[in-house]
């Protein structure tokens, strides 16, 4: 199984690819400038008579996370670059108190009505780009090449066939620093099948 890994850097470009896999993909570098591929699921996104079509997903964010909260410090204390997770380094939907869940928010990876993730990645991209006062720090699992990350969304609660790839204390999320004020945006991403409850 590939690693469950934290990386932490600064974010200098970030590309989109709009399928039935659609990503988000944010290009971050670590102290020495070796570039990482942060790839953000956002559902299926997909062109049906001149219409986009796009799948839903629930999702929490916040501009304004409690950074007094223990993992915060905890992410705090890494070095710059890929970290290895371990037993005080990790997410987990369920068992940590993260985020309330009833606040989370079905929506889509893309709408032309209605607030959607790339929408909200995007700001909170745009703002960090380049800008030494702003830091990104991502949870998922490493490629196989360690150019990146994928799978940055929760990891247990399938159903079907996605249930055997369950594992707690292995999700992902996204985390946006402010380095002058110290203040912390989030997001974390659930697809609608996953349950939150088990």
């Amino acid at each position: 199984m590939e690693k469950y890994v934290m990386f932490r850097g600064k974010i200098i470009d970030k590309w989109y690819d709009f399928d039935k896999r659609a990503h988000y993909h944010i290009v971050a570098t670590d102290n020495n400038g070796k570039k990482y591929d942060l790839a953000v699921n956002i559902g299926s996104i997909y062109a049906k008579k001149n219409e986009i079509i796009s799948s839903n997903l629930k999702v929490y964010y916040t501009k304004n996370y409690n950074s007094q909260k223990d993992i915060i410090q905890e992410m705090l204390l890494q070095k710059v670059g890929i970290t290895e997770c371990n037993e005080n380094l990790h997410l987990d939907y369920i068992k940590m108190k993260l985020f309330p869940h009833e606040k989370m928010i079905q929506m889509k990876g893309f709408d032309e009505k209605n607030i959607f993730l790339t929408e909200i990645i995007e700001k909170y991209v745009m703002k960090a780009i380049n800008n030494d006062d702003y830091e990104v720090f991502a949870f998922g699992r490493l490629y196989a090449n360690g150019k990146g990350l994928h799978d940055i969304h929760m990891n247990q609660g399938s159903t079907g066939k996605f249930k055997k790839h369950d594992a707690p204390y292995s999700d992902g999320g996204l985390f946006f620093r402010n380095k002058q004020n110290n203040k912390i945006a989030v997001i974390f991403i659930a697809f609608v099948s996953q349950n939150l409850d088990v």
